[in-house]
């Protein structure tokens, strides 16, 4: 992989990347790569500007290991191997816990005839399941790990030296049934993400040549044309090319009621047709979809942990010394083994390290369910944690589909020329504006055949192009004349009425004069004032509204909105700047943004959100999405990570308390060893069993 130092500080080493092909999709498996060589303290990758930081312990040679790492990366191996071992984990997975369940039922039998066994052949059954325990405990010890397989080993050795054979057979058979219930809960919250996504089908009718083919869904690419009938599960991405349909869209938006969908309208995998027959051309297939992508995200967001999550694991490790240390002492000063065995055979890390990473999955389910996606565990603790809201004005604050009101022309261009080309090149673009500017073309029969040369995006400023020779330049009024020194004194008075009035003004240029200007209205959402009271009458100290529009036209929204912290004509370097301020000031900031313009600051803040209906690269990296164009969903993610960090909490206290009551208890003498390693394992399930309950937000 080839690359560039572009700064280099004693411990940190800043990395630009000449090509990301693969690099951000593999961002996690990367760090968790790098930071596994010695001396690597923390890696942190942008994919907006593929750079990579790296920081190292300074006294070591890790920086060297470092750069031969990347150097001899291959990343379209790195990424099959990556799959290649996904796909064995996902098996031995399944395989293991069909494994965990024969024998478990196995052991239940042979409890229930041990009685009629002879005593040798009982001798025998225990000793063999007390030596896969003290094997265990034998390898973590050699290899230096004081983790829970040697607590088990040293109360089952424990238990034999007493002669408590009982013990050590319900122990043993406590720990496996345990172990089962562990990886049986884990599943379970898989399947549940699942049934969540499930696309039963695994044939599609595919419309070949007239004729309907039936093909496997794998099989389909982009480009086929999918026939789709009603009470089918929709196979792929696509769009609508003949037919009306009602699409049920629960799984991806959470909309209780079936969508209208017709000729041109995007459809998604995973979707139900209840009513109506689609002829769809497929888009995104197989593996590609965005239920798929959701998917993924979801199964791989342990690379993103929270760091409640990583905190609970390294204290459930560190534990575990203090465990022995206990033991050690009772049998000191009481010695009293039965006593010291007890402090043996209660552990919190099963517990914690189970329930956290459950929790948080459960948690982003559940927000799947409702129409967001959260693309890993960190951000929902993140969110929990947010003070600052700050809010982009057109798309969020504004309504999605802006209006053009009216089409003024300069210097001789005629109004429909006007609007014709500009609805030409500002079609490449997804941005609310565009779109607008393209309906109104629509709406007026304007056709616009493609007579431009390569259309340029010049970003939070404006396009330009070339039509039948000349240059031609959209944009605001900074990008018009201060950028492009086109004169503008001829529009003055015929725009001044629209600026007091705060509308938002698109200035058109042809060949270095002012072509005309499109006025666009751009109407507050119904639900912006209700989100932004909501927000008020939360626990958020600060709502700042970011505009590239005029101050009138800024002042306007923020007036009806009643948003005290405003900066009009801002452009992306400042939207990030204003964003690292504030975190700097200490707050904790979530950018709310759906433009290309707009990626930067979602990539400050500490929570980017975007919309569904956002720019393909604000979609990308934000870290939250909303399937939904609803902006309380803002506020529902930000009341169902509060109470995922409630229920991590309210778990931890339980585990600690429960286990050190029954530790307590053990030492006393009040409880034998075998109802403490009982009431130890079944805390374990009811904590589990607690973290994959429904939130109720």
């Amino acid at each position: 992989m080839q690359f560039s130092i572009v700064h280099e500080l004693p411990g940190r080493l800043r990395l630009r990347f000449s090509t990301a092909t693969g690099l951000t999709a593999n961002e996690s498996r990367l760090k968790k790569s790098l930071s596994e060589i010695p001396g690597i303290i923390g890696i942190k990758y942008k994919g907006l500007t593929q750079s990579l930081l790296i920081v190292h312990d300074p006294d070591c040679d890790c920086r060297s290991a470092a750069l031969e790492y990347l150097q001899s990366l291959d990343i379209v191996d790195f990424e099959r191997r990556h799959q290649t071992r996904k796909a064995e984990r996902e098996l031995t997975a399944g395989e293991k816990l069909e494994k965990k369940k024969r024998a478990l039922t196995r052991r239940v039998g042979m409890r229930l005839i041990r009685p009629l066994l002879p005593p040798p052949l009982r001798a025998l059954m225990l000793a063999k399941h007390s030596a896969g325990l003290l094997s265990k405990g034998l390898t973590s010890l050699l290899r230096g790990k004081l983790n829970s397989n040697l607590l088990d080993a040293a109360a089952v050795a424990s238990a034999l030296a007493l002669n408590e054979y009982k013990t050590v057979e319900t122990i043993s058979f406590l720990l496996q049934l345990g172990d089962y219930l562990e990886e049986w809960t884990r599943q379970k919250s898989k399947e549940r993400l699942n049934d969540l996504f499930r696309i039963e089908s695994k044939w599609a009718w595919v419309l070949d040549d007239k004729v309907e083919v039936r093909k496997p869904v794998e099989k389909i690419v982009p480009g086929d044309l999918v026939v789709a009938r009603e009470g089918q599960i929709l196979p792929v991405d696509g769009r609508v090319v003949k037919g009306e349909a009602l699409i049920n869209q629960a799984c991806m938006t959470g909309e209780s009621m079936p969508i209208r969908k017709y000729k041109s309208v995007s459809v998604y995998a995973g979707t139900v047709l209840t009513e109506g027959e689609l002829l769809i051309k497929a888009e995104r297939t197989a593996g590609n979809t965005r239920v798929s992508q959701m998917i993924k995200i979801i199964e791989e967001s342990e690379d993103l942990k929270a760091s409640v999550q990583s905190k609970a694991e390294q204290l459930a490790d560190n534990i575990v010394p203090y465990s022995f240390l206990l033991s050690a002492l009772t049998l000191l000063f009481t010695g009293d083994i039965r006593k010291a065995a007890s402090a043996l055979l209660v552990d919190y890390s099963c517990a914690i390290k189970l329930s956290t990473p459950l929790t948080l999955m459960s948690s982003m389910i559940a927000a799947s369910k409702n129409g967001v996606l959260i693309k890993g565990g960190k951000h929902i603790e993140q969110m929990a944690n947010v003070n600052t809201f700050v809010l982009d004005k057109t798309g969020t604050l504004t309504e999605a589909k802006p209006e053009v009101i009216d089409v003024i022309p300069f210097n001789g261009f005629e109004r429909d020329f006007l609007l014709r080309n500009v609805a030409c090149v500002e079609e490449h673009f997804p941005h609310p504006v565009a779109s607008a500017v393209v309906r109104k073309a629509l709406e007026e029969n304007l056709d616009h055949e493609e007579q431009h040369s390569e259309v340029k995006h010049i970003v939070a400023h404006g396009i330009a192009s070339e039509i039948e020779g000349k240059e031609i330049l959209v944009g605001s009024r900074h990008f018009i004349h201060e950028d492009r020194g086109v004169p503008i004194e001829v529009s003055k008075k015929g725009v001044k009425r629209y600026l007091d009035e705060g509308r938002s003004l698109l200035y058109v240029a042809i060949a270095r004069k002012l072509a005309g200007i499109i006025v666009i209205e751009d109407p507050i959402r119904p639900d912006a004032i209700k989100f932004v009271n909501s927000l008020k009458s939360s626990e958020i100290g600060k709502i700042v509204m970011l505009t590239g529009d005029n101050q009138a036209a800024a002042e306007k929204v923020a007036e009806s909105l009643s948003i005290e912290h405003t900066y009009s004509q801002v452009f992306p370097e400042d939207k990030t700047r204003i964003i690292r301020e504030l975190k700097q000031s200490g707050h904790v900031v979530a950018m709310v943004g759906d433009g290309l313009n707009d990626t930067p600051a979602l990539t400050e803040a500490d929570v980017g959100i975007s919309m569904k209906q956002g720019a393909d690269l604000a979609k990308e990296v934000c870290d939250i999405l909303l399937l939904r164009e609803d902006l309380s969903n803002i506020m529902y993610v930000r009341q169902l990570s509060r109470q995922t960090l409630g229920r991590i909490k309210s778990n931890y206290f339980y585990i600690v308390g429960v286990n050190s009551m029954l530790i307590g208890l053990g030492i006393m003498g009040a409880i034998p060893p075998i109802i403490s390693a009982f009431m130890h394992n079944a805390t374990t399930i009811l904590v589990a069993a607690n973290s994959l309950r429904k939130f109720q937000v």
